[in-house]
Order: C-alpha cells, then sequence, then structure tokens
C-alpha cells in the first residue's frame, strides 16, 4: 500500500477536485472557524484520462489501437502520480511555512511583553530618579547651598577637620551629581523602550496576523491532499485493471511492472540530484529564522532584592566577548612555541659528530708511539702475526662511527613525526563529527527505527510527540536521543548544520532534505540509516516509515551533517 502510493498518486484529483469544486468536503475536513473560508483547491485532471469500458473494448479490435490505449493509460499514470506527488507538496511546504509562522508569532508576542514589562520597570526608575532629585532640592532650598557648605567648614566637632570637611563636601556634590545623570538616563530609558515597546507590539501584531493566514493556506491544502489520496488509489486500480486487460496479462503482474518502471524513474531523478552535487553551493551566509526588530533593544532594568522598599536599577551587562577572544591566542602561541624547538634538535645533533673527531686523535698518538719502537725490528719474523693481533682491538675507532651514524639518524626521525601528528588532529577536529560517527547517531537511528515499527505512532502535520509527529519533529525527536539538539523545522535543521555533504558520502546520521525551489527553504527532512535507505515520517497516508532514498522527492543535492 506504501509503495503505490508513493509510486503514483494524483489522478485521484479527477473525482475528487469535482467534489472538492462543489464544495462537498467530509465534515472532518473543513475550515475552522477562525481561518478564512476562501480557499484555492487544486485542480483536478480530466475525466478523459481514464477511458470508458467501451473505449477499451474498441482499442482490442486492432493492434494500433492496443497500443495507442496502453500508451494513454501508461500518460494517465504517470500525470496521477505526479499530481498526487504535487498537492502532497503543497500540503507539506504550507505546513512547514505554518511551522515558521508559529515560531515567529511566539517570539514577537514574548517580545511584546517583555518590552512592556520593561517599559513598566523604566517608569518606575524614573519616578525613583525624580524622587532623589526633589529630595535635593528641598535640602538646597531650605538651606541654600552657600549656608550649607559654609555651616559644614565652621562647624568644629569632635571627627572633623578641614580636610574631611572639604572631603565631605565633594561626596555630596558628587552624589548630587549622580542624581541628576541618573535621572537624564531614566528619562532615555523611558523613551527607548516607549519606541522599542510600540515596535514589538506592532511586529507582534503583524506575526499573528501572518500566522493566520500561513494556517489557513495550510488547512485547505491538507484539505485538498487528503480528499485527494483515495480517489487517486481507485483511479490507479482501474487504469491498471484496463492495462491488464489490454496486455492480456495478471493483474498483479502489471502492477509489478508499473511500480517497477516508476521505481526506475525515481532512481534516475537521484542520480540527477547527484550529478549536480559538485554545482550546488549552499549559502555561506545562512538566512535567519525571524529577523532582529528594525529598533534595537534598549539596556534591561531590573528590581533589586532587598528587605527594603524594593527598587529598580538598570541590569548589569555581562562582556562575554573578553574570554573567546582570549581561548584562541593560546593554541595560536603554541604551536609556534613547539615550532622553534623543533630545529634545536638538529642543532644538537651537530656536535655528535664531533666527538667522533676528538676520538680519533686519541688512538693514532696512542698507536703510534708503541708500534715505532719494538714492530720495526721484529715485523720481519715474528711480529708479524702480533700486529695482526694488536690491528684487530685497533679498529675500535671504527665501530666508534657504527653509534655515530646510527645516532645520526635518530634525532632526524624524532623531529619529523613531531610535526607531523600535530596538524592531523586540527584538520580532522575542525569538521567534528568523526568523533560521533555510529556512536552518538546510533541511539537517534534505533529509536527512529524502533518509532517507525511502533504501529502506536503515527503521522500527523505539525505533531510534536510523543505519538504523532511531523517530519521535522521526528528528526528532532530522534537527535535528541543522541543527546543533539536540532531546531523544529525542516528549513532550520538544513541551514543551521555545522556541516554540508553530497549525496554520493552519506553515512548513517546524515540528514536529507526535499525542497521545490532550489534550496531557498526545505519542507521535508529525513534520516539516511545506510544501504540506501532512509527513516522519515513521510506523510498522513503511509506514516512513519524505511523507505529507500529514491522515494524522497525533490531530493536536494546536499545533506546536512551535525
Amino acid at each position: 500500500m506504501a509503495t503505490r502510493h508513493t509510486l503514483g498518486v494524483a489522478a485521484s484529483t479527477l473525482a475528487l477536485a469535482a467534489s472538492c469544486l462543489a464544495g462537498a468536503l467530509p465534515a472532518s475536513a473543513s475550515t475552522p472557524a477562525t481561518f478564512p473560508a476562501s480557499v484555492s483547491i487544486a485542480a483536478a485532471p480530466s475525466t478523459s484520462a481514464l477511458p470508458t469500458d467501451a473505449e477499451i473494448q474498441e482499442a482490442k479490435k486492432s493492434k494500433d489501437s492496443t497500443n495507442a490505449m496502453i500508451a494513454r493509460i501508461e500518460a494517465s499514470l504517470a500525470s496521477s502520480r505526479a499530481e498526487l506527488q504535487r498537492v502532497e507538496t503543497e500540503a507539506a511546504e504550507a505546513q512547514e511555512s505554518l511551522l515558521s509562522a508559529g515560531e515567529e508569532r511566539d517570539q514577537r508576542t514574548a517580545e511584546a511583553e517583555k518590552a512592556v514589562k520593561q517599559l513598566d520597570y523604566a517608569k518606575t526608575y524614573l519616578a525613583q530618579s525624580r524622587k532623589d532629585l526633589g529630595a535635593i532640592a528641598s535640602d538646597i532650598y531650605r538651606n541654600g547651598a552657600g549656608t550649607s557648605t559654609l555651616g559644614l567648614l565652621l562647624d568644629d566637632n569632635k571627627e572633623g577637620d578641614l580636610f574631611y570637611k572639604a572631603a565631605t563636601i565633594d561626596a555630596l556634590s558628587e552624589q548630587q551629581v549622580q542624581s541628576v545623570n541618573t535621572a537624564s538616563e531614566a528619562e532615555a530609558l523611558v523613551s527607548a523602550w516607549q519606541e522599542y515597546a510600540d515596535a514589538a507590539q506592532s511586529a507582534a501584531e503583524d506575526a499573528a496576523a501572518n500566522y493566520d493566514s500561513a494556517a489557513a493556506t495550510a488547512n485547505s491544502t491538507l484539505n485538498t491532499y487528503e480528499s485527494a489520496v483515495e480517489p487517486e488509489k481507485k483511479l490507479r486500480n482501474e487504469l491498471i485493471g484496463h492495462l491488464a486487460t489490454l496486455q492480456q496479462k495478471e493483474e498483479a503482474e502489471v502492477r509489478k511492472a508499473v511500480e517497477k518502471k516508476e521505481a526506475q524513474e525515481q532512481e534516475a531523478a537521484l542520480e540527477e540530484a547527484i550529478a549536480t552535487e559538485d554545482t550546488t553551493e549552499v549559502p555561506e551566509e545562512k538566512p535567519a529564522a525571524i529577523k532582529p526588530l528594525a529598533v534595537a533593544e534598549p539596556q534591561e532594568l531590573e528590581p533589586t532584592e532587598s528587605d527594603d522598599e524594593p527598587t529598580i536599577k538598570p541590569k548589569a551587562v555581562e562582556l562575554e566577548t573578553l574570554t573567546p577572544t582570549a581561548v584562541p591566542k593560546p593554541p595560536k602561541a603554541e604551536p609556534t612555541k613547539t615550532a622553534e624547538p623543533k630545529p634545536e634538535p638538529t642543532k644538537t645533533a651537530e656536535p655528535k659528530p664531533e666527538p667522533t673527531k676528538t676520538a680519533e686523535p686519541k688512538p693514532t698518538k696512542t698507536a703510534e708511539p708503541k708500534p715505532t719502537p719494538k714492530p720495526e725490528p721484529k715485523p720481519t719474523k715474528t711480529a708479524e702475526p702480533k700486529p695482526t693481533k694488536t690491528a684487530e682491538p685497533k679498529p675500535t675507532p671504527k665501530p666508534e662511527p657504527k653509534p655515530t651514524k646510527t645516532a645520526e639518524p635518530k634525532p632526524t626521525p624524532t623531529p619529523t613525526p613531531k610535526p607531523t601528528p600535530k596538524p592531523e588532529p586540527t584538520k580532522t577536529a575542525e569538521p567534528q563529527p568523526e568523533p560521533d560517527t555510529g556512536r552518538s547517531y546510533s541511539a537517534a537511528i534505533a529509536w527512529a527505527l524502533k518509532t517507525a515499527d511502533d504501529p502506536s505512532k503515527y503521522y500527523v502535520y505539525g505533531g510534536n510527540g510523543p505519538n504523532a509527529f511531523d517530519c521535522s519533529s521526528f528528526s528532532q525527536r530522534a537527535f535528541g536521543q543522541s543527546g543533539i539538539s536540532l531546531p523544529r523545522t525542516s528549513t532550520q535543521q538544513f541551514f543551521s548544520a555545522p556541516q554540508y555533504v553530497s549525496l554520493s558520502n552519506l553515512r548513517p546520521g546524515d540528514l536529507v532534505f526535499s525542497s521545490s525551489n532550489g534550496g531557498s527553504s526545505f519542507y521535508h527532512v529525513a534520516i539516511y540509516i545506510g544501504n540506501g535507505n532512509v527513516v522519515h515520517a513521510r506523510n498522513p497516508s503511509v506514516g512513519i516509515s524505511v523507505t529507500p532514498l529514491s522515494w524522497v522527492n525533490n531530493l536536494y543535492s546536499k545533506a546536512a551533517r551535525y
């Protein structure tokens, strides 16, 4: 059933579109009241796609008419399959857009709520500042600036000298200046948060309207797709039955031949995608899921935690940018330092041949005086065997160069292998998936296969589990079993990947995607499990299953590797 549905489905729109256009949608597929009632319904194939029994009998009268009718039926099957894939793609794209619109709506709503709260904080902060300024103004009004200053200077008490009083006056004036600055800052924060709150609330309203529109489209395309499935299956069965009659074969045999031909077409589409992988370039700048507001967010405020009357103050800004800049510096300096001592062993190797030079004169000096007095008269008779014996131990300097030769190659190989292993781990550490191969993905794949075999798990557009999933929530939940966090939508899962690979270099755990616009966005994702197969939440008709990679329609020529 799953194979037949995937390999061909669309002519069902034939009978279906007629009922859709007439408004005879089932009650379960009706559009909710919150969505617009005006929806575009996919056009159905012409009723001429299905020949009548009379036409079939007429076609059997001659070989040419039989072949012509067979060609017509095969074209109808191809059209049916393409049409159902089209409405299925439209439904999946609309659901993907709905997910993105829902995320934007939630984010914009949260931003607007935060802005309103921060605006209240800013107003409270301004009220506090004005209160402090009022107290200072009252003090100046009551005492006068000059009188209070003079009084402090002339006051005679036990704890004050002139320098202490002068410092006190300076401190008081600095406090007054700080109070004025705080009030000015508070006024600026109120103005900034008011502007930001207006922008955030406007963006939230637009996002809510966009979500309602996306929901209406998603509901429409889903109704069209679901309504097309059963009629298409019926039309497909009738077309195959007519083929069996014309070819005078069993229906099962004809069905198998049709499915084989369609499978070959899907394999050809896969080969075409692989052939274009070298020319496909993933954009270096990944598109942001949700663009930031046009107005920059002002400095946040927060209430103080104290036993006294609660107050509001600006939130301290954490400077986290200093730490990442300091971290990469040591690794850069380390290789340079390690590279410097590497030539040093070559210098230490040079003095090693020097002792060989000093060792050579020593045996020559000792050997020369000994043979000169005695060996000259005796060499003719008895000294001949003696020098041969004594000459044999004298080649002791000859074994000495042997260790020098062995010592020379030892320093040379040791410095050379040391630099080679060091750059290799740095190169392999950049991709970062290698340490996780098999091990990290094994839990994800095991969960995905177990879920595909569980009849209680099924496909629902926008489903988030634990029993109902769509394609991206299925891959997200699967990768979570391996401790890998994925975004929610298929498009985000592609553009958030740290690495991209070609379809010819797939390995288990890679994610493959469907796109109808050349990779600007994606509407389906599947998990590659090896041997040319994927596991994915496919659609409401066939649910969650394992299929050949070629069954992924509109397959993009690059895969994502986490």
